[in-house]
């Protein structure tokens, strides 16, 4: 056998073996592809996602501050605010922790929004003697009293222990002036029901840029919320009652994170007692 049929007939296994191991690699990987696709954790429809209610603003979030349960240096008495985004609570094991002294409950979200977990909530909270407070997220595009409207229709003031309180984070779909002169008349409207004025819920920034140049809402007791290891001040260095000072926050009894927040100075409970 000459050389050359020698390096013919080497060729020729060499191809057949090929033949016989590709499929089988081919195989392997269609496998492998398939495996990785079906474990990959997809995004969520961003469409779905826009169509969910606001949260609320992280725009100074502090990254030292996740997961934190109680943050270093916070003091006092402390409390949370929930809605529908923390599911099923286990208030028997919230009532546990001695730091939550007070919790604020959404009930209502612009005109037809109602949080389905709230009567649950609100009753769970009476019963395990924790003091409880019930607020709606404004919408300055809508209409002050239908908003206000909402609200009483779905919360029982006589059952309130605590003031009311307005959640106020939003301008979209509004000039300044009309956010300003619908949130006045809704808390007009909750100090009427009342007999109280309610707490306006915010954010510091947006209490720079949008609130504390009307005279006629700087006679509110405010909650700040800011995300930083040191309380927060106001560009016009007015007084506030309480600080939101993480969105990550951990309580025994609630899953996934929750918001963190205490009463500043000589602040206490009795300010926002209704």
């Amino acid at each position: 056998m000459t050389h050359v049929h020698r390096a013919y007939i080497y060729l020729l296994l060499v191809m057949a073996t090929m033949l016989c191991v590709e499929p089988v690699w081919a195989d392997k990987k269609e496998k492998k592809v398939k495996h990785e696709y079906n474990t990959v954790d997809l995004e969520p429809d961003p469409v779905a996602r826009k169509s969910r209610p606001d949260r609320h603003p992280k725009a100074i979030e502090m990254p030292m501050l996740a997961g934190v349960r109680h943050v270093t240096g916070v003091r006092g008495a402390q409390g949370i605010d929930v809605s529908h985004y923390q599911g099923r609570i286990n208030w028997n094991e919230v009532s546990r922790d001695p730091q939550v002294t007070y919790v604020y409950l959404k009930a209502t979200e612009g005109v037809a929004m109602v949080d389905d977990t709230y009567q649950y909530n609100f009753q769970e909270c009476k019963r395990m003697g924790l003091k409880v407070g019930s607020y709606l997220f404004f919408r300055p595009n809508l209409p002050a009293k239908a908003q206000f409207d909402l609200f009483v229709s779905r919360v029982d003031t006589k059952k309130q222990d605590l003031l009311p309180m307005v959640d106020v984070e939003v301008i979209k779909g509004a000039s300044v002036e009309l956010m300003q002169a619908r949130l006045i008349e809704l808390c007009e409207l909750l100090e009427k029901e009342y007999g109280k004025k309610p707490l306006i819920y915010t954010g510091r920034n947006f209490y720079n840029n949008y609130i504390h140049s009307n005279p006629r809402l700087r006679g509110y007791k405010y909650f700040i919320a800011a995300y930083s290891p040191i309380e927060p001040s106001l560009s016009d260095n007015s007084d506030y009652v309480m600080w939101q000072y993480s969105s990550t926050g951990s309580v025994r009894g609630i899953r996934g994170n929750v918001d963190m927040s205490r009463f500043v100075g000589r602040h206490s409970i009795r300010d926002i007692l209704y």
